[in-house]
């Protein structure tokens, strides 16, 4: 599925966003001298959280501080859930 281009945009802000503060972060852990073994293992943790942060403020199918889906010039359309096919019947005992 191709994503129209303003969703493309604000996919790509939105990463380029989370990687600046994640920057930003480990940057300060390290003038704090904090062990490069915690920083690092921090890390992961740090970002899991703001992509936790962005399900609840943006989008949360795609995690997304800005981001939506189903954009098309700018109205929300929505998208249609899959239906299970019915559940087949047993083959009569003879």
């Amino acid at each position: 599925m191709k994503l129209p281009q303003s969703t493309s945009s604000q996919q790509m802000t939105d990463q380029t966003a989370k990687g600046g503060v994640l920057g930003l972060i480990t940057y300060g852990l390290m003038k704090a001298n904090l062990d490069p073994a915690m920083t690092a293992m921090a890390l992961p943790l740090i970002a899991a959280g703001l992509s936790w942060v962005s399900t609840q403020i943006g989008d949360p199918q795609v995690a997304s501080f800005i981001g939506t889906i189903g954009v098309d010039d700018g109205k929300i359309v929505k998208v249609a859930a899959k239906k299970k096919a019915p559940a087949k019947k047993a083959a009569p005992k003879k």
